[in-house]
């Protein structure tokens, strides 16, 4: 199995794990090192292979690497680029294993021909069709242990929302969190914001002095284990919005200069989203750090009360 980046599509590609567990499949895990953390205690990984992006640059690169790969009856690409066709391709001449290749519509995507109906779970599950596992409505889920979750309760509080401020480009990023967790706590809850180094520095807000900032404080597993604990997630378009679904606990999503219909929208049951959906919205694929109007209206529409507001309907 493949998916080296990024880290929510990284943890999205867990949905594949149980059914594969349960059907009897041993699954080896190629993804790239810093995203491995997310599945070091999994039951479901026989062997989770951890990669250096630097030794997978050039063709020669991967040729030598996919010899010291297994012999495998499948490769299941959930990345589906170049990098990834390539380690098929070697595997397949020195094995012939069968490929499961995911359809991930960049082209679709990259033109803004939006789909309504694509979500990249159901992409994801698409290829095990071909083993038999008919069964497209599993969810991603990344297992963190008892020991992980008591670690955490020591330092958290009671009835408390986790708030993803980050992203990687400004036009994905809210930039109403610090009167959005004022709004919380003036209702009772406690707030607690998680993230990166790269989000805390990006982040030039000023909370109040009871909202807990763990942003780059803890490691990457121990803030899956403090959004599992928490009531509810309110983030941007990232990483930490599929960590929440990968731990069963219902997120609001923000939407900025993407848009729901690329595939990675929560489902109905996993939580909601808000997207003003502006004639110019979605002017980037995967966002970017500039707005051609200057105003980032896709985000500064949205008012704190207005998320609260639909938070309320989750919680």
């Amino acid at each position: 199995m493949i998916r080296f980046s990024s880290l929510g599509d990284v943890v999205l590609s867990s949905v594949v794990l149980d059914p594969l567990y349960e059907k009897g499949y041993n699954v080896d895990f190629l993804t790239f090192k810093p995203f491995s953390d997310v599945f070091e205690k999994d039951y479901r990984i026989k062997n989770l292979i951890a990669v250096d992006k630097s030794r997978l640059k050039s063709i020669s690169d991967i040729y030598s690497f996919t010899k010291s790969l297994d012999k495998y009856d499948y490769v299941l690409d959930l990345h589906s680029n170049l990098r990834s066709f390539l380690i098929g391709f070697f595997l397949k001449l020195r094995y012939n294993p069968k490929i499961l290749r995911y359809k991930k519509q960049s082209l679709k995507r990259r033109l803004k021909i939006l789909d309504p109906n694509f979500n990249v779970l159901k992409a994801y599950l698409e290829p095990l069709k071909k083993l038999g596992i008919e069964n497209l409505n599993y969810r991603p889920k990344v297992i963190i242990t008892n020991q992980e979750v008591e670690k955490v309760k020591t330092f958290l509080p009671q009835k408390f929302i986790s708030l993803g401020t980050g992203a990687r480009y400004k036009s994905k990023v809210y930039p109403y969190y610090k009167e959005l967790s004022e709004i919380l706590l003036e209702n009772g809850f406690n707030v607690v914001l998680v993230g990166s180094k790269e989000d805390l520095e990006m982040d030039k807000s000023i909370y109040p002095k009871e909202v807990l900032d763990l942003r780059g404080k803890i490691t990457l597993r121990e803030t899956i284990a403090v959004i599992s604990q928490g009531l509810a997630t309110i983030s941007n378009d990232s990483a930490i919005a599929h960590m929440s679904r990968a731990v069963g606990i219902k997120v609001l999503m923000i939407y900025g200069s993407t848009h729901p219909y690329f595939g990675f929208a929560p489902l109905k049951d996993e939580g909601d989203y808000i997207f003003k959906n502006l004639p110019c919205q979605p002017c980037s694929l995967h966002g970017q750090n500039s707005c051609k109007y200057k105003t980032f209206e896709c985000l500064t529409s949205i008012s704190p009360q207005e998320v609260y507001d639909k938070l309320k309907n989750l919680i």
